[in-house]
């Protein structure tokens, strides 16, 4: 029995690293942070669009597209609009353990038709 839990808690600690997320704050165990980008208050609108690209990773396996150019793709498909403007880029990054990691970037905006 003592033999399963030091292999337990040995392969926590081995695999930990195996997916790093860059975060203004870092939890030990689990991180789970919003980043919101910069907007000044007279470029909000009512209706803004997003969109949303993501990257996933499960013990340094890691899969999908979190580019800005995807997600502004996503924005673009979901308003059927040719462009945006007020352009605002967020971030949402989580991580728990280094286990599991997930980053999104989302992009909103106001469409330009």
């Amino acid at each position: 029995m003592k033999k399963i839990v030091f292999l337990l808690v040995a392969s926590v600690f081995v695999f930990s690293a195996c997916c790093i997320t860059s975060s203004p704050v870092q939890g030990l165990l689990v991180t789970n942070a919003y980043i919101p980008g910069e907007i000044h208050e007279p470029y909000v609108s009512s209706n803004m669009v997003s969109g949303y690209a993501t990257a996933e990773g499960i013990l340094g396996v890691v899969w999908g597209d979190c580019s800005y150019e995807t997600a502004l793709k996503d924005a673009l498909k979901n308003s059927k609009a040719k462009s945006l403007k007020n352009v605002v880029v967020d971030t949402r990054i989580k991580n728990i353990l280094g286990i599991f990691c997930q980053y999104t970037t989302i992009v909103k905006g106001v469409p330009v038709r």
